[in-house]
C-alpha cells in the first residue's frame, strides 16, 4: 500500500501519521530512532495496515523494532498491541503495569469500549488482540526504555486522563510524549481541548501531571494528537486554564441537574465561541469529534465530581 505521511523532526523522532478513521493529524505513532527503535502508540488496531507500511517506508523491518510502548491502554494509543505482537515478533509491547492485563486479555476492556461507542467502535478502532504475556513488559514510574547508542527513554508516571497513563521523556533530546494527558491538540485548529473520559478521569491528578512538567520544563512536548507543542506558546498553563474552566462550567451545570445530556449540552454551549471555527469546517468537527467528543469529556468531569463532591477547584 502507500505508506502514509511521514513527519520528521530534529534529533530522529519521526512521526507516522496513522490515518485513523479516514483523517490525517489525528493519531501519530512516533518513532524514536536508535539501534534498538522505539516506536510510542500504535494507534488502533484499524491502522495497522498503515503503520507498518509507514515503518516499512523508513527501513524498519519487522525484526528491527524493540519496543511498542502505549502512553496507556486506551483503543486509540494501544489498540494494535496485538497486531504489532504479531508482525513484529522481536518487540516487546510495553504498557504501564494497570494496562498489563487488559493487554494480555482484553475482553473486559472491549466490552467496555462497546458500551461507549457502540458499532462505531468496529470502523473507529477494531478489536484489541491479545498480546502474548511473555510479549509483554508492565513499565512504571522511572523505569527506562533503551533505544540503544546510549540513548534512553524515561518514563513518568502521570494519571489523571487514566490510571494507566504514563509520559515518557527522551532524554537525549529533553523532549516528552504527554500521550493524552494535556488534551487533543490540531494544529490546523490552533485549539487545545481537555480530554478527560469515563471513567478513570481525575481531576487533581490531571493538574498534578501538568505541574510535573512545569518542573521538568521539556524542550519539546509531543502530542499524540497530534505533533509537537508551538514554539513560545506555554501549552502547559493553557491546559491548565482549561482543565479549570470545564471543571467550573460542569460543577455549575450539575446545580441544575447531574443528567449527562444537560451537562454536555451547558459544556458545548459555554465553548461555543471558542470552537466556532471549528464547527464551520466539517472536517476539523469530525476529527474533533472523533477523538474526544464533549459529551465524553463532560462525563468525565461528572463521575468525577459525583464521586468526589467536595472537591476543590483551583484559581488559574
Amino acid at each position: 500500500m502507500t505508506p502514509p505521511p511521514i513527519v520528521r523532526y530534529p534529533d530522529g523522532i519521526i512521526a507516522i501519521d496513522c490515518e485513523m478513521a479516514g483523517h490525517h493529524g489525528l493519531i501519530a505513532a512516533f518513532v524514536i530512532e536508535g539501534p534498538n527503535p522505539v516506536v510510542i502508540e500504535t494507534g488502533p488496531a484499524t491502522v495497522m495496515p498503515d503503520l507498518t507500511a509507514g515503518l516499512d517506508s523508513l527501513g524498519i523491518g519487522r525484526t528491527d523494532v524493540a519496543t511498542f510502548v502505549g502512553t496507556h491502554i486506551h483503543l486509540d494509543h494501544a489498540g494494535a498491541g496485538g497486531d504489532v505482537a504479531d508482525a513484529y515478533p522481536s518487540a516487546t509491547v510495553a504498557v504501564h503495569e494497570w494496562g498489563v492485563k487488559h493487554m494480555a486479555d482484553p475482553s473486559k476492556l472491549m466490552a467496555s469500549a462497546y458500551r461507549v461507542f457502540g458499532d462505531r467502535l468496529d470502523t473507529l478502532f477494531g478489536p484489541l488482540k491479545p498480546v502474548p504475556q511473555d510479549r509483554l513488559r508492565a513499565l512504571d514510574e522511572g523505569d527506562v526504555i533503551d533505544a540503544g547508542g546510549g540513548r534512553q527513554i524515561r518514563v513518568l508516571y502521570t494519571p489523571g486522563h487514566a490510571r494507566h497513563h504514563i509520559t515518557l521523556h527522551d532524554t537525549q533530546t529533553d523532549a516528552i510524549f504527554v500521550g493524552d494527558s494535556m488534551g487533543v491538540y490540531l494544529p490546523e485548529a490552533g485549539i487545545l481541548r481537555p480530554a478527560t473520559p469515563p471513567p478513570d478521569f481525575d481531576f487533581h491528578l490531571a493538574l498534578s501531571a501538568l505541574e510535573r512538567y512545569r518542573e521538568l520544563d521539556p524542550a519539546t512536548i509531543y502530542f499524540s494528537h497530534f505533533g509537537p507543542a508551538p514554539a513560545g506558546r506555554d501549552m502547559i498553563t493553557e491546559a491548565r486554564r482549561k482543565l479549570i474552566e470545564y471543571a467550573r462550567i460542569v460543577r455549575e451545570a450539575m446545580r441544575q441537574s447531574e443528567d449527562l445530556d444537560h451537562v454536555s449540552e451547558k459544556l458545548v454551549e459555554a465553548t461555543a465561541s471558542e470552537y466556532a471555527e471549528v464547527y464551520a469546517d466539517p472536517e476539523l468537527s469530525a476529527r474533533f469529534d472523533a477523538l474526544n467528543a464533549f459529551r465524553s469529556s463532560a462525563a468525565g468531569y461528572l463521575r468525577y465530581f459525583q464521586q468526589n463532591p467536595q472537591a476543590e477547584i483551583p484559581g488559574v
